[in-house]
């Protein structure tokens, strides 16, 4: 570019490339922008993928307790007392109702030596009606005896024991019983009396108390050693109908 008139085309695209309008810098590199909202995707995407999985952890630890089973199933207690009621309530009329105690004091939930409950199916000397008797027991005793709870139910109503010619059975106290009050409980009266540690008896005093009412048509008797006056109406509140 010797020539002068190669020299005045050379300045003239020069100054015609400095007159053109160009874009704004931050326009120059357009992979950045989209480099970033690639980024911020994933970034969100993440965030929701973290977010989803906690709820779903957190949401397991609270339901599973909910799905796990009672550990061991029923004591074997409670298994011995269904199968006596219910062998019981198969072998009696419909017309006697059985009551089961749904509360029961600790001590008479049985042992090795004393098996806990006995249920019996069958009347008593003087009663003419279908009856039965439940014996809860406990602890061995000094005199090699069990601690126990015993009821027993029969058709038909009334004070039965006022007699002095009835014999005497595992459920009908002779001798001289000190009468101690009465109760309302069940909607009716509950009459309660206590045998005296010191009493001479046509038997040995095995018991200390000994409450009975009438519920149902039919005449219901507890005895118990061992236990509270307040344990025993406890139990009779708690008395519910076998099915």
């Amino acid at each position: 570019m010797t020539t002068p008139s190669e020299q005045w085309i050379v300045s003239a695209l020069r100054q015609a490339t400095d007159r053109m309008p160009l874009p704004p810098e931050s326009r120059w590199i357009r992979g950045r922008r989209s480099t970033a909202r690639v980024s911020t995707i994933a970034v969100v995407g993440a965030a929701a993928i973290f977010i989803v999985a906690v709820g779903i952890t957190v949401g397991g630890l609270y339901v599973e307790p909910r799905l796990v089973p009672a550990a061991g199933g029923p004591s074997a207690f409670e298994a011995r007392e269904d199968a006596e009621w219910r062998i019981a309530r198969a072998a009696l009329p419909s017309a006697l109702v059985l009551l089961r105690p749904a509360w029961i004091p600790a001590e008479f939930r049985g042992s090795a030596e004393c098996p806990s409950p006995l249920v019996t199916v069958g009347s008593r000397a003087g009663y003419q009606g279908a009856g039965y008797q439940a014996r809860y027991q406990g602890r061995v005793l000094p005199n090699s005896g069990c601690a126990w709870l015993a009821y027993g139910a029969e058709l038909g109503s009334g004070d039965h024991h006022s007699d002095p010619s009835r014999p005497c059975g595992p459920l009908d106290p002779c001798g001289p019983m000190v009468e101690i009050g009465t109760f309302n409980e069940r909607g009716t009266t509950v009459y309660a009396s206590r045998f005296p540690e010191t009493a001479v008896a046509p038997r040995p005093a095995e018991f200390q108390f000994h409450l009975w009412w009438n519920e149902s048509g039919a005449h219901y008797d507890m005895l118990a050693n061992e236990v509270e006056l307040d344990d025993l109406l406890r139990v009779i509140r708690s008395l519910e109908p076998v099915q």
